[in-house]
């Protein structure tokens, strides 16, 4: 006749970190590799012929992922299950995904059976990489009496780009030598490949200028410009924006580099031109009223002066604005009384 479990059972202390290991992830990651549970047995010294083991992982919140384990009744239905193992088979809820050991009840512990050995990939029942995080590994071990054991907290670890060794305190009489440890895959390494378009070949000097470059790569690239028109500016996203400042035709080269050779290289020439503005003025209800035309969309500044021949860069600032799509614009400022004259001129951008 078999025994149950010992007295005294009860919820263990939560896992300590081996020193130098960071609990800290990327949410959106998703590193490969494999992690490896440690887990021995203790007998309860019964001499029973009917053993039964079961593993499985869930997230930290105890989201059922998979069985690693099941070692026991070959149906999943089995009534036994839930008097043996009923933490596993209820957090499973109907799950049969198994990606690891199965074989029937066991005539003892010792052997090949303990320790328990369990390797995950890191994927989910479908297949997929999961994200990194903290993830859970449970054993639960029963002889054919009542429930058996299992690691009541789960064995919380991390899954990130850190390879780290977790281990945890020994819980007593039914656990010992619990360690989870982590092995990350080597990343693959790729050249990088610009995948979009070329730039757009035109500009307008005050026009908002705006173009992504993309890459694929491993790691991810960045990117950097030679020869970009003044007042543009590619960040190391390949995000390229700005106000074209002056006309010309520039020739320049995109690149892409991620440290994998070779750097990927777009060449581009892109022309800006200037559209020509003209302004009106005149007096209204105490306000200096500018209309006219000038680039669609482009950008502009109103600046004045008491003197017209002083330099441009001594000129007052008034205000700015944009030109409407199809090239209007209108500008309105209070008419100073104690500026006798006032001259405005318009700057693009």
């Amino acid at each position: 006749m078999l025994k149950p479990m010992k007295k005294g059972f009860s919820p263990r202390r939560l896992p300590t970190v081996a020193a130098g290991v960071a609990l800290g992830w990327c949410a959106l990651a998703q590193t490969d590799g494999v992690a490896r549970m440690e887990v021995t047995l203790l007998d309860y010294n019964g001499s029973g012929a009917k053993h039964y083991t079961v593993v499985w992982v869930t997230t930290e919140s105890g989201g059922f992922i998979k069985s690693l384990r099941k070692q026991g009744p070959s149906s999943w239905t089995s009534k036994e299950w839930n008097d043996h193992c009923r933490v596993w088979n209820t957090a499973r809820a109907g799950s049969t995904a198994l990606d690891g050991y199965t074989s029937a009840t066991a005539s003892s512990y010792s052997g090949t059976n303990n320790p328990v050995i369990c390797v995950w990939d890191g994927r989910d029942a479908a297949g997929q990489l999961v994200p990194d995080g903290r993830y859970k590994f449970w054993v639960q071990y029963a002889e054919n009496s009542g429930q058996g054991p299992y690691t009541t907290n789960g064995l919380v670890w991390v899954k990130g780009p850190v390879a780290a060794t977790t281990t945890y305190p020994d819980p007593g009489a039914n656990f010992v030598n619990l360690r989870v440890i982590w092995e990350p895959a080597a990343p693959t390494l790729v050249a990088p490949t610009i995948t979009s378009a070329p730039l757009r070949p035109t500009a307008t000097v005050g026009v908002p200028y705006a173009f992504t470059c993309v890459a694929t790569g491993s790691p991810p690239p960045t990117f950097t410009a030679q020869g970009l028109p003044p007042g543009l500016s590619i960040s190391s996203s390949g995000l390229i924006l700005g106000l074209p400042t002056t006309a010309g035709v520039f020739p320049g080269q995109i690149t892409a580099a991620n440290g994998v050779a070779p750097e990927a290289i777009q060449p581009f020439s892109i022309t800006v031109i200037v559209v020509p503005t003209t302004v009106t003025a005149r007096q209204q209800a105490g306000n200096l009223v500018l209309t006219g035309n000038g680039p669609p969309e482009g950008r502009y500044t109103v600046i004045a002066s008491p003197e017209p021949a002083s330099p441009f860069t001594t000129w007052s600032v008034l205000g700015a604005g944009a030109f409407e799509a199809d090239g209007s614009f209108t500008f309105t400022n209070a008419i100073r009384t104690d500026t006798p004259s006032l001259f405005h001129t318009l700057r693009v951008p």
